[in-house]
């Protein structure tokens, strides 16, 4: 506990005082954000995410068989239901903000509920742009940063919001797994390595666990971490800057401990909005095609997906979804339903998130270069 009363020097503070914003006052604060998030990185993202969604309908397709049978399939969803699925993905936005904003609070941190609405939605958009969700971290970072939080503080506040989201995912991982998922997935081989997905759901839990429980030592005591970067780059600028960041992570992550256990556990809560949607999106999509399905049954392998599409190496699990969901779906669709339903439950789950999400970020990202061009 002492790490939290020492800070690198010429960053000190009176103890007990809540991390500095990164800028010197409000005003100047949208104009500095601090971080950048660069527009060439977005497009190979978007571009990366195209391919892999054109390669795993192309395969589908393939294995269909019957490209005029499926494309005429598109036709018997009943619009009314598509009204339902759209509030469902809406779900995840503001499930999502929910979960931002009450994090916020231990930390002092005054943002709008609506700010964090659209900070999730980008969030969720660059996740799904990049490798098992790998940019999700950063565009969380960005979208607080620009409304002036400190990074620091931010990253605590991701970090917070990390390990709420895997709490409430393992948890429903496990939940599907009692209620029988596992039996569903036992036999079947991901198309990665040809390894079976009940295996792959093992292995990704195991290894999540493993990168978590570093993650949280280094956290809590970043002493060692601290010592063996001074010891490696020295004392540069940019070194005291990501030592006072490392500061100001494990100091907010001592007030989540002090004052933010009712947040935790209310963000942890809205993990039924943020997820409760994406699970709920492929029975409503069945009901869409008149089919009417074992409700729980449905729910839990939706459960099972999401998980195992959280940690696909493809972005968003691109071409890996689009192959595993109608494997996992084929017991309640007839053949010729599976390209249509597939597509039809993409597009609520990801592609609506990367249009208007991605959107969003492209804003901020062109809007932030501009002004650092002018000024």
């Amino acid at each position: 506990m002492q790490e939290a009363q020492s800070l690198p020097p010429g960053d000190e503070r009176p103890s007990g005082s809540a991390p500095a914003p990164d800028s010197d006052d409000d005003g100047d604060r949208k104009s500095k954000p601090g971080l950048v998030l660069p527009q060439g990185a977005l497009r190979w993202g978007i571009t990366g995410f195209v391919v892999a969604s054109l390669m795993g309908f192309g395969v589908l397709f393939f294995l269909s068989k019957d490209l005029g049978a499926s494309l005429s399939a598109f036709k018997r969803f009943d619009p009314r239901w598509g009204l339902v699925c759209l509030g469902l993905a809406s779900m995840d936005w503001f499930g999502g903000g929910v979960r931002v904003w009450v994090l916020l609070k231990p930390l002092d941190i005054r943002v709008s509920y609506w700010k964090c609405v659209e900070i999730s939605g980008a969030t969720a958009a660059l996740a799904y742009l990049t490798p098992s969700g790998a940019g999700g971290g950063p565009a969380h970072l960005y979208g607080l940063v620009r409304e002036g939080v400190s990074v620091g503080r931010a990253a605590a506040s991701n970090f917070a919001s990390f390990l709420v989201n895997i709490t409430f995912l393992s948890t429903a991982g496990l939940c599907a797994w009692f209620f029988g998922a596992s039996s569903t997935i036992e036999d079947l081989r991901l198309p990665v390595a040809h390894i079976s997905a009940a295996r792959m759901f093992e292995w990704t839990a195991s290894g999540f666990a493993v990168v978590v429980a570093i993650i949280v030592v280094f956290s809590f005591n970043p002493r060692p971490l601290r010592g063996w970067l001074i010891k490696t780059f020295g004392r540069g600028h940019r070194m005291r800057l990501l030592l006072r960041w490392i500061h100001e992570l494990h100091a907010s992550l001592l007030i989540y401990i002090r004052k933010g256990k009712l947040a935790l556990l209310l963000a942890t809560l809205s993990g039924t909005l943020h997820f409760g949607g994406r699970f709920l999106l492929g029975w409503a999509v069945l009901r869409g095609f008149g089919i009417h399905a074992g409700f729980i049954q449905v729910v839990t392998i939706h459960v099972m997906l999401q998980f195992l599409l959280t940690f696909m190496p493809t972005p968003g699990g691109t071409g890996v979804g689009e192959v595993l969901a109608p494997a996992l779906m084929k017991p309640f669709l007839p053949a010729s339903l599976l390209v249509a339903y597939t597509a039809i439950w993409r597009v609520f789950l990801t592609y609506l998130t990367v249009l208007v999400g991605g959107g969003l970020l492209m804003r901020w990202v062109g809007a932030d270069h501009r002004r650092s061009t002018a000024s």
